[in-house]
């Protein structure tokens, strides 16, 4: 790898963490947003939810156009966009500036880690490609394991407005990229499906909105839907190509992502406001105690990638699955118990998470044949912020809800944390019910025949 490509790489992941530190910042900071601004627990929800859904729409759209517009010009853009929402956020007077700084910043942060991808498949060889990715990869790892302490820290002696004032430092290597990545033409031929782009969007918002807002909005969704479908449908070049989603073990295996990613990202949710409230932390306390739950994924990744390998991805993600449900009751259990076991129970959770996306993601390539690997694993990426989009939304209405005590074992003198717990719990357990139903329908063919290296039940290189 030349000098000229390591700076490019370098220069691209340093923006890339600081992407990452802004979501989980974010996070932790929720319990103070909420008292700021006197907000319900389903409207400070929208700072987490917005975020969300805009990222997952821009990474799929950025995916698209990155095919015919120069990598170069995009990642300003998104950059662009990215600092615009966060100068925004930093000097907002109230909470309807917070929502737009967090839309902006969710198309624009949605762009960076997807382009650096895209980046790094087209600038390197296959020699180079795979520490490239790697390299990504690390960068979002470790951006959200050290988000909650620095969002704690920043919130307690600087206020909430510093938040925002962090993602400036991602601009020190902008002219580093500006000068060593390359410069393409547009590409002519390929077309972006902008009805259909906008029927998506207005989909997936009127649906969280409906679940969150008014029920009313549903309707919306559906008809849009409907709209979408047809549309991608009508076109040549879909905005997604929803063909895809014929084959039913993939879709399955889609589903689970989803239920995956709502059960975790609502436990993200749900923890800070629950050791602001009952533990009384304050917002750097509460830093500490998510930490160690990102820090031991980056430590334990690669095993989670050789236990994969060794026992297959149906096996780790029933494993996944399990320690999740048993985590999720038995913090149900310890509402208002020491942090520090709260602690412990959310590393399980969190490698639990990981490694059952990681096996999910693996499975895809089982399922797929070749050509449609890449649009599987874009759609699976989007249900994976639509799930963290979903899941706050869905639990902060829960948490609303007078829903009585359901685990009598805790007695907490607030019960809907708890509850919310055991919900979580029901999702997972909801994805195990999916994961039989994927194995039984492809049990006669665990690996597609499309493989060509599996041959005699191994395979051969």
């Amino acid at each position: 790898m030349t000098r000229k490509q390591k700076l490019l790489l370098y220069s691209m992941c340093y923006m890339v963490l600081f992407n990452a530190m802004n979501v989980t910042m974010m996070n932790v900071a929720i319990p103070e947003f909420r008292k700021v601004f006197i907000l319900t627990t389903s409207e400070v929800s929208w700072i987490t939810v917005i975020f969300s859904l805009f990222n997952g729409i821009a990474a799929v759209a950025i995916g698209k156009l990155s095919d015919r517009y120069p990598i170069r010009r995009l990642f300003v853009i998104g950059m662009a966009i990215f600092i615009a929402g966060s100068l925004i956020g930093f000097m907002s007077p109230n909470y309807s500036f917070i929502i737009a700084a967090r839309i902006l910043q969710g198309i624009g942060g949605g762009t960076l880690p997807t382009l650096s991808l895209v980046a790094a498949a087209r600038y390197y060889s296959d020699g180079q490609r795979g520490y490239a990715l790697g390299m990504v990869f690390a960068m979002v790892a470790l951006g959200s394991a050290i988000g909650p302490i620095m969002g704690g820290f920043l919130t307690d002696f600087f206020g909430w407005n510093s938040l925002f004032l962090m993602s400036f430092l991602s601009l020190i290597t902008l002219p580093f990229y500006l000068k060593y990545a390359p410069k393409e033409e547009i590409k002519t031929g390929s077309r972006f499906d902008k009805v259909g782009a906008v029927l998506f969007m207005l989909a997936i918002t009127s649906l969280l909105m409906g679940i969150n807002v008014t029920a009313w909005l549903l309707i919306l969704a559906v008809v849009s839907f409907v709209l979408f479908v047809w549309q991608a449908q009508r076109v040549s070049e879909p905005f997604i190509k929803i063909d895809i989603l014929k084959n039913v073990p993939f879709s399955l295996v889609l589903f689970m992502g989803l239920l995956n990613a709502i059960a975790y990202m609502a436990t993200i949710f749900i923890l800070p406001l629950m050791l602001s409230k009952v533990n009384e932390l304050s917002t750097s306390m509460i830093g500490l105690v998510l930490f160690p739950g990102g820090l031991m994924t980056i430590i334990l990744g690669s095993q989670i990638g050789l236990i994969i390998t060794k026992r297959g991805n149906r096996f780790m993600s029933q494993f996944s699955f399990t320690i999740m449900a048993i985590a999720f009751l038995a913090l149900s259990t310890i509402v208002g118990a020491s942090p520090i076991w709260i602690s412990v129970l959310l590393i399980f959770v969190c490698l639990a998470f990981t490694a059952n996306q990681s096996a999910l993601t693996n499975r895809i390539s089982e399922i797929l044949p070749p050509n449609e690997t890449g649009i599987g694993t874009g759609l699976f990426t989007f249900m994976i912020f639509l799930g963290a989009a979903m899941g706050s939304a869905l639990f902060s209405r829960f948490l609303e809800l007078d829903s009585g005590q359901w685990n009598i074992i805790n007695g907490s003198a607030d019960p809907s944390y708890s509850n919310a717990f055991i919900l979580a719990a029901i999702t997972v357990v909801l994805a195990m019910v999916v994961l039989a139903l994927e194995k039984l329908l492809t049990q006669k063919q665990e690996i597609p025949v499309h493989d060509e290296y599996f041959k005699d039940g191994n395979y051969h290189l």
